[in-house]
């Protein structure tokens, strides 16, 4: 008799996993566990009531993490259809492009400090 209580307390919280805004109504106090298992019992896991609570096609992406598999592999698939010899050209040239726009910037650059006085031409005469 104990199998048949954990079988049912089992299947009643993987129905939980399918239909997580009734956990939230329990933890909101708006139901108590006790009248969610009672109705489970009674209704069954397929009645209408429950089609409200059940997780959509994109909220179950999100909650189980495929959302995040998918947009990893289509990462790794545009990243295997690259070609790496291309790209290093890319690379390559925004670096000296970078390099040219840095000595421009230097170049138009006012000198830091004050700024020195002209020295004298003839100061090594000790006049």
């Amino acid at each position: 008799m104990s199998e048949s209580i954990h079988e049912s307390v089992y299947e009643f919280r993987e129905f939980l996993y399918k239909h997580p805004q009734l956990i939230k109504e329990v933890r909101e106090g708006k139901r108590t566990w006790n009248q969610l298992y009672q109705d489970w019992v009674i209704l069954g896991e397929e009645h209408e009531d429950w089609s409200s609570f059940r997780v959509k096609d994109k909220d179950k992406d999100t909650t189980m993490g495929t959302g995040q598999t998918d947009s990893l592999a289509a990462i790794m698939k545009t990243l295997s259809q690259m070609n790496i010899e291309d790209l290093q050209k890319q690379i390559s040239q925004f670096s000296g492009m970078m390099g040219n726009v840095q000595q421009a910037l230097r170049h138009f650059q006012k000198p830091s400090g004050p700024p020195k006085p002209p020295q004298d031409p003839f100061s090594f005469r000790g006049f």
